[in-house]
């Protein structure tokens, strides 16, 4: 399954729930195939049934391979033929892993871990609960690419709410095989950017209820 349709159960190592250990381990031995060209007609341009495919082949928590996606989608859509879609398909299958193996990283840190399809429609990766708080979080990989992307999700949506993102130097991620990932730090980053959040909430509070006292 792919994270539910809500609040994601606890991982662990028995059962029917892939613990995060056990997701690295089956990562660890994929075959990625780099892209070899970009179109950059293409790169701009939404492409649709590409995240579907993938969460379509995740079986037990486990996301398809590299090949196993590309072969599909190529099956599925045969009519749709774009110059350059393979390498697209490729860059775009590492970020897919790269967000579903977050999930478990999330929920290895935080009580309350949200994903749902409403969700991704509204341009949100996942919802994170902490300290009473809801945080809606947008993850991408800190390159051009990644960044213009993110930017198209502000000009498709209006947020609400408290949004952090999580932008990833691919430097700073934790190789597993052939894939980089999101890693403890990031998350521990992700807790000090929302207790900062969090703080000048109270303090805003206060600051209003210390106003109110003295009008009275």
């Amino acid at each position: 399954m792919y994270f539910g349709r809500g609040v994601r159960p606890s991982p662990t190592s028995t059962g029917n729930n892939m613990n995060i250990d056990e997701l690295e381990e089956i990562l660890a031995s994929y075959k990625i195939t780099k892209s070899t060209q970009k179109c950059q007609e293409l790169e701009n341009k939404s492409i649709p049934f590409m995240l579907t495919t993938f969460r379509e082949l995740i079986k037990n928590e486990v996301p398809p391979t590299q090949q196993e996606f590309i072969s599909f989608f190529k099956t599925k859509y045969p009519d749709l033929k774009l110059k350059g879609i393979i390498s697209r398909l490729k860059r775009s299958y590492l970020s897919y892993v790269r967000e579903h193996h977050l999930g478990f990283l999330l929920n290895k840190h935080f009580k309350k871990v949200v994903y749902n399809e409403k969700l991704d429609l509204l341009g949100i990766d996942y919802v994170v609960y902490y300290k009473k708080r809801k945080f809606n979080i947008h993850a991408f990989v800190n390159t051009e690419g990644g960044r213009y992307w993110r930017e198209i999700k502000n000009d498709r949506h209006k947020f609400y709410g408290i949004h952090l993102d999580m932008p990833m130097d691919l430097n700073s991620g934790k190789r597993v095989g052939k894939i980089i990932l999101y890693n403890d730090s990031h998350i521990l980053k992700l807790k000090s950017e929302m207790d900062n959040i969090i703080r000048k909430q109270i303090d805003k509070s206060r600051s209003l209820d210390r106003k109110n006292s003295s009008k009275n």
